[in-house]
């Protein structure tokens, strides 16, 4: 049975179509916010930056374009920018031509450590037979750089960055004498050269 009282406005009806609104608007809210963080991805400025990049230094252009590709899929999920990856890539690996990115799919430098159980590619680096990190495909490697950083505590301030922030993200993977934090490298002019990399290839147009 139910009770009527005089003091109130809700009804079962009233009361089932007032969920029914709720539910709509959360459903709404929650396909805008879904819709804003994964944006869909820009095909046109990933090849053409591909195209520039392979005419750059002659490594083919859909290599190149499934790396920028696969670094763009990392920011959706985790935030960190994917423009920086790439000119660190580009960088690091001579525009992905390098005798380790050609055999091993590194182009980061990864070391093989202890902590490394995949695969390995041993070659002279520095003196020595080194072994380093081989990968699959652009993903592995995109996938292994990005948990390196997270597993890096001198890198948190640079992780706490906003994605489209490329300086704060930057300035804080550089090393920091006060901090006493070594940074992504020894170089003092690291960030600069990723800088110019980014502007020299046009990778301000993936943002």
């Amino acid at each position: 049975m139910i009770v009527h009282s005089k003091f109130s406005i809700f009804t079962p009806k009233t009361t089932i179509f007032s969920l029914l609104v709720f539910f709509c608007t959360s459903l709404a809210s929650a396909q805008a916010d879904a819709y804003y963080q994964a944006p869909v991805l820009d095909s046109a400025a990933i090849r053409d930056v591909a195209q520039i990049v392979s005419d750059s230094f002659g490594s083919p252009v859909y290599l190149v374009e499934e790396f920028i590709r696969e670094a763009k899929e990392m920011e959706r999920d985790e935030g960190i920018p994917a423009t920086a990856f790439i000119g660190i890539a580009i960088l690091e690996s001579t525009g992905f031509t390098s005798y380790l990115y050609q055999n091993a799919k590194n182009p980061f430098g990864m070391r093989a450590t202890k902590i490394w159980h995949g695969p390995t590619f041993v070659m002279w680096h520095e003196g020595t037979d080194s072994p380093f990190r081989k990968y699959d495909n652009p993903r592995g490697a995109v996938r292994d750089f990005a948990a390196f950083l997270n597993s890096r505590k001198w890198f948190r301030d640079a992780l706490a960055c906003p994605t489209p922030d490329l300086e704060c993200f930057l300035t804080a993977m550089s090393a920091d004498p006060i901090k006493k934090e070594p940074g992504y490298a020894a170089d003092p002019e690291w960030a600069n050269k990723i800088r110019r990399v980014i502007k020299k290839y046009s990778l301000d147009r993936l943002e």
